[in-house]
């Protein structure tokens, strides 16, 4: 049995005898939505509160991380952590004190089959040798529409160089909402290095791509009455912006000029759209490869 294994049956053992009765920490984990596309981030904030009646350190112990969770796909199946060695900076709380901590689940946990994962939140409180646990959010991971997808090579002088990578758009309902994803995946490995919604797409039209001399994606769709979107996705999967344009005399669309450049033709640009809450993807950072 390797070292990791034995690290994870032993956080399992101790997860199994926490309990929610007599907790010195309140332990609470929020998630905005219960459905998520594949590949995309799953932002969870972890809620801790101080009920001990003193000062306290949260650090980890050998064998134990401080902050963590425990991940169920179906109804039995724990998911180990992507790298259980992982080490956390210890915290210290007031008495009576709360803190918060916002993390990306999909770079902590090889979530990647379409299933359903249950989550719990799980701190390690090293002076009751226990974990504090909060109540289980249940995870959908579902897949959306292929509306759009080309294959493209990745330009000399870039990471990759050489290499092809895929360009997908996707419709997916988020709430009462329909979005429009984009999604950027290594063809010969399958690994996702972005999954990014792009906003609201309006149901019927067609979403437009377009590349630059780079492959850089100019993805264009139409977000509302006259109102379109025009997002910039490296071909390595980096984030480069939005921006807001306005149509109001019919359809317009995004294209490459003879000489490389690209302009959005039957349209004038608004203000700037409102700033990604996604934050720009390293190569570093880049997940485990999905199955197909």
């Amino acid at each position: 049995m390797t070292r990791t294994m034995k690290h994870f049956l032993c956080f399992l053992i101790l997860l199994v005898a926490a309990g929610k009765a007599h907790a010195q920490l309140d332990v609470r984990i929020e998630i905005k939505r219960h459905i998520f596309l594949r590949g995309e981030p799953i932002p969870a904030t972890v809620h801790i509160r101080n009920l001990t009646g003193h000062d306290i350190t949260l650090r980890d112990a050998p064998g134990h991380q401080w902050f963590g969770f425990e991940v169920i796909r179906g109804s039995d199946t724990p998911i180990a952590p992507s790298k259980a060695d992982y080490k956390n900076d210890p915290l210290t709380m007031l008495a009576g004190d709360s803190v918060s901590r916002t993390v990306d689940l999909l770079k902590l946990y090889p979530i990647n089959e379409l299933a359903t994962y249950k989550v719990r939140a799980a701190i390690y409180f090293s002076e009751t040798e226990k974990y504090m646990i909060s109540d289980v959010f249940k995870v959908d991971i579902s897949e959306g529409r292929k509306l759009w997808s080309e294959t493209v090579g990745v330009p000399n002088g870039k990471e990759d160089a050489g290499q092809y990578h895929s360009m997908t758009l996707l419709s997916f309902q988020t709430g009462n909402q329909l979005t429009l994803y984009a999604r950027v995946e290594d063809v010969a490995t399958g690994a996702y290095y972005g999954t990014y919604p792009l906003g609201r797409l309006i149901g019927g039209s067609t979403p437009i791509g377009e590349y630059d001399n780079e492959n850089t994606l100019h993805a264009f769709h139409m977000t509302g009455p006259s109102q379109y979107m025009l997002t910039k996705i490296g071909v390595n999967g980096e984030w480069l912006g939005q921006s807001l344009w306005n149509a109001p005399k019919g359809r317009a669309s995004v294209r490459k000029k003879p000489d490389g450049t690209m302009v959005v033709v039957g349209a004038t640009r608004e203000r700037p759209a409102a700033p990604s809450a996604l934050p720009v993807p390293k190569l570093s950072d880049r997940p485990s490869i999905l199955p197909k």
